[in-house]
């Protein structure tokens, strides 16, 4: 039995990290990382970079993880600068392979068998792309694009050169591919889960995000938990686990941080990379620590809950949008195919790389589901003439507007209320009374929608008016964002109140975490607002404290129609600080869905402040 119950704490040794230590330095590093942060498992690699560890050295590696009931898996990093051809002509990025010729092909086929030979279970790095121009790949790509040539020679190798090899050195050997945390690039250089999770017998997750503001890949913190979450989705049940690293991680909450999300994601390993850097790391001790705490909660969680967020492989647009709403305070589902039996689905413009998407999108909302879109999927599918005009009175007509100013909607409307930063958007006309305002933003003696619904057939259309600066999304005003959390409150019964920069982690027995991100929050208090009766919420951190509702309501204005009314319990949730764990469980009473109103009826997020008054 490992030091915890929901997840195995996994060690990445990189062959440079293992070449030249003795056994007794194995041992004493070993002792360390047992001591403070558990090791159940180590990924172990025989090659990188034109290192061989040689095969005594190896087993002596092998024997002693053993012998300290660590399991032992084989790794492999998908690099080479141990080829004599001058290869000049070759953008081969960091030593990653040229895969059209043939003795960069013949090389990894080496490497892959003296991996097979000994272990049963070889992990990829995430090197395994090519970004490759060279004459070889000019030629063999042809009229192509690089995306689809690229795509179709990495799955070829991938069952080529890798996957049969080891399986014919080694017919026990399973193979693992980890996918980059890069995901809106993956196609540009090779990367296609949707067919490589047919190929490998698993697949794992790279979820380093780092430093956010100073990293070159743009990747919101979120990421650590969404792409968890997407590649299970990709391959149910057969997603290895989450790996990250402590690069750029400064203040070492960000690295933190990696764990917790990846641990609220339900990863089965979570892999530290790499052995080498992380000893005698200062990080290392307080994420024992912290995991320890989110093991005994997940002990009481169920599975995770959101939204379903349908990002159809290979497409790209308003990346990761929805990983800036999962920081606002948003529980997000990302899946690679359309969920036809879900309540909602949020659509950005990524969903519009499948040419049959406004199809799925009215039988969908005809049947009664809720469909959420960004003003990206909205824009573009009626500048293409999509036939999502049928199902929208919203038109663009190519002007922007820039703000701070917000206020509800409906004739009078809530507010005002004032972002952190002014933000630019795209300004989205519609037809009064036809399309409906749920929020607004305010522009000298003008308003312009930053939600809308529209209703169709038995379900409804709304529209979330997106930013241009991501960044800047959780530093809108806190009414704004409670108006869009409550929108997507049908997934998980229940959303955030208060400023942004938090994250909620929902799971389907009504247990949540609530996580405040470190970094420029500014502080403000917070909430929860259950759409039902809820008797109290009780605090999984703190047995003593138990939280009693500070008011009720109902969701429905005069303008919807009864069948959509819902009791709701709103409960506030007091001395939250940024980097802390904080975890939860709702109580329902008997009638958690009684429908008759309990007061007037008022929008959602407008329940708190006429509470208040």
């Amino acid at each position: 039995m490992g030091r915890y119950k929901n997840f195995k704490l996994v060690l990445f040794c990189t062959a440079q990290n293992m070449a030249n230590l003795s056994e007794k330095a194995l041992r004493k590093q070993l002792a360390f990382f047992q001591h403070y942060c558990g090791c159940d498992k180590v990924y172990l690699e025989p090659y990188r970079d034109g290192l061989m560890i040689p095969e005594a050295q190896l087993d002596m590696l092998i024997r002693v993880f053993r012998e300290n009931g660590v399991a032992v898996s084989g790794a492999l990093t998908t690099t080479c600068n141990d080829l004599t051809e001058d290869d000049g002509d070759k953008y081969r990025f960091a030593g990653t392979y040229c895969y059209v010729n043939k003795d960069m092909r013949a090389h990894l086929v080496k490497t892959v068998e003296y991996a097979a030979r000994h272990f049963d279970e070889i992990i990829l790095d995430d090197w395994f792309f090519t970004a490759c121009t060279c004459q070889e790949c000019r030629a063999a790509k042809g009229g192509r694009s690089w995306a689809d040539f690229r795509t179709a020679l990495l799955a070829e190798v991938s069952e080529n050169l890798i996957v049969r090899p080891a399986r014919a050195v080694n017919p026990n050997c399973r193979l693992i591919i980890k996918y980059p945390n890069w995901s809106e690039a993956y196609q540009e250089s090779g990367y296609n889960p949707d067919v490589q999770r047919h190929i490998f017998d698993m697949v794992y997750t790279g979820t380093e995000t780092r430093d956010t503001a100073n990293s070159d890949q743009h990747l919101p913190r979120y990421l650590s938990y969404s792409l968890v979450r997407l590649m299970e989705n990709y391959a149910p049940g057969r997603n290895g686990g989450a790996w990250f690293d402590p690069y750029g991680c400064t203040p070492i909450d960000y690295y933190l941080e990696q764990g917790y999300l990846s641990a609220f994601a339900r990863a089965r390993e979570l892999t530290l990379f790499c052995w080498g850097d992380l000893y005698k790391n200062r990080v290392v001790t307080p994420l024992g620590l912290q995991l320890e705490q989110i093991d005994d909660f997940l002990d009481q969680a169920g599975a995770p809950a959101g939204t379903p967020c349908y990002l159809p492989a290979g497409a790209q647009g308003e990346d990761h949008l929805e990983d800036f709403l999962g920081m606002a305070g948003i529980p997000i589902e990302p899946v690679p195919d359309f969920p036809t039996d879900a309540k909602s689905v949020f659509l950005t413009v990524q969903a519009l790389d499948d040419p049959d998407i406004i199809g799925k999108l009215e039988r969908f909302v005809a049947a009664g589901g809720k469909a959420i879109v960004t003003s990206g999927f909205m824009i573009e599918a009626l500048q293409n003439s999509r036939g999502i005009e049928q199902l929208t009175s919203i038109r663009y007509r190519g002007r922007r507007f820039r703000t701070n100013q917000f206020r509800g909607g409906g004739v009078l409307g809530s507010g005002p209320a004032w972002s952190r930063h002014e933000l630019t958007f795209p300004l989205l006309e519609h037809r009064n009374n036809t399309t409906w305002t749920l929020y607004k933003a305010v522009v000298g003696e003008e308003n312009y929608p930053i939600l809308m619904r529209d209703t169709y057939g038995k379900g409804q259309l709304v529209t979330l008016v997106a930013p241009d600066e991501y960044g800047y999304i959780y530093s809108l005003p806190a009414p704004a964002l409670e108006a869009i959390r409550a929108e997507f409150a049908d997934a998980v019964p229940y959303y955030l109140n208060g400023p942004g920069q938090a994250s909620l982690f929902a799971y389907d027995n009504d247990t949540f975490a609530l996580y405040l991100y470190t970094g420029g929050l500014v502080s403000g208090s917070y909430g929860i607002t259950v759409m039902g009766n809820a008797v109290s919420i009780s605090s999984l951190t703190n047995p003593d404290m138990v939280l009693k509702p500070s008011g009720r309501g109902v969701t429905a204005s005069i303008f919807d129609p009864p069948s959509w009314a819902k009791n709701t319990t709103t409960f506030d949730i007091p001395m939250l600080s940024p980097g802390d764990l904080n975890f939860f469980k709702i109580n329902w009473s008997e009638n958690r869905h009684d429908p008759r109103p309990a007061f007037r009826a008022v929008s959602a997020p407008e329940t708190r402040r006429r509470e208040e008054e």
